[in-house]
């Protein structure tokens, strides 16, 4: 099955979320990391509750908010297999990322970056 985690500073992640809902309807598989937004929170604790529930057939497409920042860093730690990472995430990018997840064939590095490009 494929997924999209988005995993951003602040509350950028279910923003991104809730309008992707708002203009496509109830579309599955995408999970919302807001980090350092509830100070008790533990985002390395998070990401590993996260990824223990992928199973080895999941494809995870990640979008994280900056390159090199906290998060990015953080699940690149955590990175399975069959995921890919897209850094710079913005709502286009969320948008078309999601029409991908119909299907059941994976999705390519090639097609990950012409919607790269396309947003």
């Amino acid at each position: 099955m494929k997924k999209i985690l988005i995993a951003t500073h602040g509350t950028f992640a279910s923003g991104a979320e809730s309008t992707v809902r708002f203009l496509m309807g109830n579309v599955g598989n995408i999970t919302c990391i807001n980090a350092y937004v509830d100070q008790d929170e533990n985002l390395v604790e998070t990401l590993e509750q996260y990824f223990a529930q992928i199973r080895p057939e999941d494809q995870v497409i990640v979008l994280t908010d900056i390159k090199g920042g906290s998060v990015n860093q953080k699940i690149m730690g955590k990175r399975l297999k069959n995921s890919l990472i897209v850094t710079g995430a913005n709502l286009p990018l969320v948008l078309e990322l999601v029409t991908l997840l119909d299907g059941d064939s994976p999705i390519t590095a090639d097609q990950l970056k012409n919607t790269v490009a396309l947003a």
